[in-house]
């Protein structure tokens, strides 16, 4: 009988590699945890916890999802049952869903706790089905004893949207595995030559709400050959990224390298870390960036990225969108050794305030209650 059963969507993207993370590192605090996912995605990131269950095969498809999710929710109400967890803890606007139609229809003694990975305001508020995904948070949210926003600003987003919601959301910061990090970092990747350009690195999904276009613009804007950028990642804007790099030439070059399962060693070899980002809920990318010794620039967009970096006291900061201020923070980084030395010794420090001992220690803290009034 596990202590507490996570559920998720999966084990892809930013919430499913929270979720390993967290379902990993548990069982060495002395909380026995298990996993309920919805779906079987490809490249999940790994998991070394045995307890999984994957309810339904792989399926990339949302609406094949969707037309499958009663089947994943009568095995979830299946392994509830058999499970008996004191905690239900959910990942994600429809699996907080679930889990509160599950606890209605078991009556069951276990407590709930919902995770909000997504800023309310700007993730549901840009989305066609704005009004109904705000109806089904605020039915749904109030019913979890207790509910995470993963930044500040998440959190504020759930109280100003939803005030029934004040005095139940806690704020807890992801947690990054920064020894696991440094350990693959340290990976070789063969040295850089003294004349080799600086290199400025980003990481994340080919998609729009990571804005590479405003990167590319900037590489065009420097026209410097001594800088250079390189994007790691996969995704539907792939071929129109291309067009814009080959639409504006530029003595910058801008590579679009692929995925690559291990991109911690090109990260620390790098000399910047850019995140252009329109949205992030945290921005795990930032913090190991940050780790690694690497200076940092991001877009100051809702809602992580100027609490990882205190405002711009640990990394700098350009407004959305603005490829100008971008090009500019790359060229002060690039030529400036002082800012560039102080950003990087005070990396590492400012990651050990987001490590996944000090995340496993918080949600403890949370549980710990829960665990009592959930107990059977």
């Amino acid at each position: 009988m596990p202590d507490v059963l996570f559920v998720a969507p999966d084990l892809h993207g930013g919430v499913g590699r929270c979720v390993a993370f967290i379902v990993d590192a548990l069982p060495e605090q002395g909380v026995d945890s298990a996993l309920f996912l919805l779906r079987s995605r490809n490249r999940e990131y790994p998991i070394a916890n045995p307890k999984v269950t994957r309810a339904l095969p792989v399926i990339e498809s949302p609406t094949k999802l969707r037309l499958m999710l009663p089947f994943a929710f009568f095995q979830l109400l299946s392994q509830i049952r058999r499970d008996k967890p004191s905690i239900v803890c959910s990942h994600g606007l429809l699996c907080n869903m679930l889990v509160v139609l599950a606890k209605k229809i078991l009556r069951g003694k276990f407590s709930t706790v919902a995770f909000e990975h997504s800023s309310p305001a700007i993730h549901y508020g840009a989305s066609k089905m704005r009004r109904l995904k705000c109806w089904l948070v605020s039915q749904t949210y109030r019913r979890h004893d207790a509910v995470v926003g993963v930044s500040r600003g998440v959190k504020e987003d759930l109280v100003s949207m939803f005030p029934p919601l004040r005095g139940k959301v806690h704020t807890i910061y992801n947690g990054v595995p920064l020894d696991n990090v440094r350990r693959q970092g340290a990976q070789s990747q063969g040295a850089a030559s003294d004349d080799s350009p600086y290199q400025v690195v980003a990481v994340g999904r080919l998609e729009a709400v990571k804005d590479y276009a405003t990167l590319i613009d900037a590489a065009a804007l420097l026209d410097d050959p001594r800088i250079s950028f390189t994007i790691l990642g996969e995704g539907s804007e792939h071929a129109a990224l291309q067009k814009r790099i080959d639409d504006k030439a530029s003595r910058s070059p801008v590579t679009l390298a692929g995925h690559i399962d291990n991109p911690f060693p090109m990260i620390a070899g790098a000399g910047a870390f850019a995140l252009t980002s329109v949205r992030e809920s945290f921005g795990n990318v930032l913090v190991e960036a940050l780790c690694l010794g690497v200076p940092v620039i991001s877009t100051d967009c809702p809602h992580g990225p100027a609490e990882i970096l205190d405002e711009g006291r640990y990394g700098l900061l350009v407004p959305v969108g603005d490829a100008a201020a971008l090009a500019e923070a790359v060229r002060r980084l690039a030529y400036d050794g002082e800012i560039r030395e102080k950003l990087a010794s005070q990396g590492p420090e400012r990651a050990d305030e987001f490590s996944l001992e000090r995340h496993c220690r918080n949600v403890i803290n949370l549980f710990q209650p829960l665990m009592q009034r959930g107990t059977p």
